[in-house]
């Protein structure tokens, strides 16, 4: 049996292919097109992106979706980091963190299995913090340069890490040894 991962994005797949092949699960991408809906957490967000997928594709399927909390703007941006990106510059993220004394920052991972009758959400946290200035040469989103998950305070864009974190891989063992153990011959 292979499950479908819905993603767009080619390197996520990759990661998630290598990681879950070596728990013997068996993954093959799809890429549909859903809405994002406007919610109060990336849970709900991620929950009705599983559905509205498995709507299209009628097949078992997961997907992966994260929210960044600044605890020192109120949790914002949360699930809008979508839109925030397109909205915002780094230097305007930067200014709305000038005053800020607290510079953490919380991403939030979440995977969705459905198969239209089974829903498993899965969650993870990940703490960091926002750099004072851009590091790193740009890769992705803006906030690479600007967001740090790493003890030694290096910023994502300039993390070279290939595949999973170690915290990234919390979630996905977590995810794999479900699979294993409620999906038949995942």
């Amino acid at each position: 049996m292979s499950i479908a991962y819905v993603t767009g994005n080619q390197s996520k797949f990759q990661n998630a292919t290598a990681f879950l092949q070596t728990v013997g699960v068996t993954i093959h991408q799809a890429s549909v097109s859903v809405d994002e809906i406007q919610a109060g957490t990336g849970i709900e967000v991620a929950i009705r992106k599983a559905h509205d997928a498995y709507n299209q594709l009628q097949e078992p399927l997961f997907i992966n979706d994260a929210e960044w909390a600044i605890p020192a703007l109120g949790g914002f941006p949360g699930p809008y980091m979508k839109y925030i990106v397109g909205w915002l510059t780094q230097q305007d993220l930067l200014k709305l963190m000038e005053e800020k004394s607290d510079r953490s920052l919380i991403l939030r991972d979440t995977v969705v299995y459905y198969d239209g009758s089974v829903e498993k959400v899965f969650t993870h946290e990940v703490h960091g913090k926002i750099l004072t200035s851009p590091q790193g040469e740009p890769r992705g989103p803006f906030v690479t340069q600007i967001f740090s998950l790493r003890q030694d305070g290096k910023s994502i864009a300039e993390d070279t890490t290939i595949g999973f974190s170690e915290d990234e891989a919390i979630l996905w063992a977590e995810f794999a040894t479900w699979l294993k153990t409620h999906i038949p011959q995942a």
